[in-house]
């Protein structure tokens, strides 16, 4: 009996180390603005381990807005990377662009756009990016985050304007970053 409870501890001790958590989730009461943000680190304050990436340091969020345009309802899904280098030849991301390239697990690529402002500096850059390409659609980008809770990332590309950050993800990596995207699902839901 006593090697059970164990081995449910056990199970649920590594469930709880890929557990996810929100870091924003607000409504603006005058535009009725939603927004959605995980927490890209394990504990109560970053550190080098919750790096999804085998070498470099890339710490990972997924998001999501919805908001009315021109009386449409229009939903964003995105991921925000913090993304730390020892290059600083290296430029700074392009906004607006289709700069981020992610290769699943299944082989498959999904190109995506930057849409917030690049914080650039010489050792590190901060970017949201759309989940579709700048010429996708809102049911490309869905699709592609219903993909993402159930295929995991091998890699991550950044293309700068002066070369590539890529990051190859740990193998543990994966099912944290599925996590986040299954969390920003079930907060959507209520």
């Amino acid at each position: 009996m006593k090697l059970k409870q164990s081995i449910l501890l056990l199970l649920l001790a590594g469930n709880a180390a890929l557990a996810q958590t929100i870091a924003v989730n607000t409504t603006d009461a005058a535009t009725g603005t939603k927004v959605i943000i995980t927490k890209n680190h394990k504990g109560k304050e970053i550190e080098v381990d919750d790096s999804i990436a085998k070498s470099g340091l890339a710490f990972f969020s997924a998001g999501y807005q919805s908001t009315t345009v021109k009386g449409k309802p229009v939903e964003t899904y995105f991921i925000d990377l913090d993304m730390f280098h020892n290059n600083n030849k290296l430029g700074c991301i392009e906004q607006s662009a289709n700069n981020l390239e992610l290769t699943l697990e299944d082989g498959s690529e999904i190109k995506c756009f930057q849409m917030s402002d690049t914080e650039c500096g010489q050792e590190a850059y901060k970017a949201a990016f759309v989940l579709c390409s700048k010429d996708g659609s809102m049911a490309q980008m869905e699709d592609n985050f219903k993909k993402l809770k159930t295929v995991g990332i091998k890699r991550i590309k950044v293309t700068t304007t002066e070369g590539v950050l890529d990051y190859k993800i740990k193998g543990k990596a994966s099912d944290y970053i599925k996590s986040h995207f299954a969390l920003i699902d079930k907060t959507i839901k209520g």
